[in-house]
């Protein structure tokens, strides 16, 4: 990638933790918007994803397990992208538009899963380009410690993203 999308891509990153930290001047935020799009486009292939505006941060890549603890039946499922709000889990299992569960994200290396409490959003909505059957979740009532682990968890994921200069 050029060195144009990693600067773009560094100018997001700024923006994005200190709209998480505090408020953005109008300015900032047209700015941080802007940015969301393209660099959604770049993520996600070509043609971009239609609903990247309706997201509160960009949805960047992922490989990380999830489970069900009340729902036996989906087993084990795989995160494939992830944002400050939400994700997107693959999984052959589909649920209905507004099914609430709480979710286990299987982090390595940490002492514990994390327990999130999460709402089925969409369905059989991968990334376009990708044949993914899934669900995209957003989270619900992630406060305090437990907002703060989901967002280094972003963190790690935005930084495994950002594009290399050359």
């Amino acid at each position: 990638m050029s060195d144009d999308i990693a600067a773009r891509f560094r100018e997001y990153v700024f923006l994005d933790r200190k709209r998480a930290r505090e408020a953005l001047t109008p300015v900032e935020l047209t700015r941080w918007t802007l940015l969301k799009r393209h660099l959604g486009r770049v993520l996600q292939g070509a043609h971009g994803d239609d609903r990247a505006d309706q997201r509160g941060s960009l949805r960047v890549p992922a490989q990380l397990k999830a489970s069900f603890d009340s729902l036996g039946q989906l087993g084990d499922a795989l995160i494939t992208n992830l944002s400050r709000g939400g994700l997107f889990l693959a999984t052959e299992h589909l649920l209905e538009i507004g099914t609430r569960v709480t979710l286990r994200v299987h982090v390595a290396g940490a002492e514990q899963d994390l327990e999130v409490l999460a709402e089925v959003v969409s369905q059989n909505l991968g990334p376009r380009g990708t044949p993914q059957r899934g669900l995209g979740f957003r989270f619900s009532e992630a406060e305090g410690a437990l907002r703060k682990q989901l967002d280094a968890l972003y963190e790690r994921a935005l930084q495994a993203s950002a594009p290399r200069r050359r």
